[in-house]
């Protein structure tokens, strides 16, 4: 995979911003369709269902790296709080903002794409989404504290910019929901509760990098994961943009095609 790192003198939370910011999803074709409203609400409910498998081994490595992190206050409370947030126990620290399930709010967003429950839980993940979600709880569970920071925060960060930017105005002017609705609530949360962890999870990781040496493999495992979530989406973009099929053997039909149709 192509390096892509600031100079050398600059802080390690720029160097990180940086590396978000060259693979940053919202510039994707797949989410560029979707801002000219060229692509049906299906789509991005299949993003959202494949999302949904991607967070059932995210939330699981969170909280083992909380157990990792459990003699470092700062570290063991940012993954309590963020946890309880995606269980539905603790809301976000904003004014106005009320406890909710994630896992409940991607499903009901599902449902108002048209996939029922059935089809999010049984949908096929392809192979980009696997390698991403497995990359990231091998990371999470196996990297210096530093390192899992630096690449927490250029996921997370990515929401805010993706979701303020291109979807919460294309649900209104090409898909009839405005920013209250309830069917879209679960980008509406995180719009907000991402800048929240982001923004905690940089300045941590800044905190627990203090060698050239772990610099170099947060930017690398940084990197190396922004690309994997680029690939997952261009795996969108191929078969709801452009409208390619699976290849696969003679004689092998598609799995689940029905549930990812």
């Amino acid at each position: 995979m192509a390096r892509n790192h600031n100079s050398a003198t600059a802080p390690i939370t720029e160097k990180i911003i940086a590396v978000r910011d060259l693979w940053h999803t919202k510039r994707h074709p797949f989410f560029a369709a979707f801002a000219d409203g060229k692509l049906p609400l299906r789509a991005l409910g299949r993003y959202q269902a494949l999302h949904y498998h991607f967070v059932s081994y995210a939330l699981p490595s969170f909280g083992m790296f909380y157990a990792r992190a459990y003699h470092l206050e700062d570290v063991r409370k940012m993954m309590a709080e963020n946890l309880a947030e995606e269980e539905g126990l603790r809301a976000i620290p904003r004014p106005g903002h009320e406890p909710h399930d994630h896992n409940e709010l991607m499903l009901r967003f599902c449902r108002a794409a048209g996939l029922s429950d059935d089809e999010v839980r049984n949908m096929k993940m392809p192979p980009a989404w696997w390698a991403r979600s497995l990359y990231h709880y091998n990371a999470v569970v196996t990297e210096p504290i530093g390192v899992v920071l630096a690449m927490q925060t250029t996921q997370e960060g990515q929401m805010p910019g993706l979701i303020s930017e291109v979807l919460l105005p294309a649900f209104e002017k090409h898909y009839g929901l405005k920013r209250s609705a309830p069917e879209i609530e679960f980008f509406t949360e995180h719009d907000a509760a991402d800048v929240e962890h982001s923004s905690r999870q940089r300045d941590l990781c800044a905190k627990y990098i203090d060698t050239p040496e772990l610099e170099a493999r947060a930017l690398t495992v940084a990197q190396q994961l922004c690309e994997l979530r680029w690939a997952s989406i261009t795996d969108l973009y191929r078969s709801e943009v452009l409208g390619e099929k699976e290849l696969l053997p003679p004689g092998v039909e598609r799995a689940g095609a029905a549930a990812s149709a």
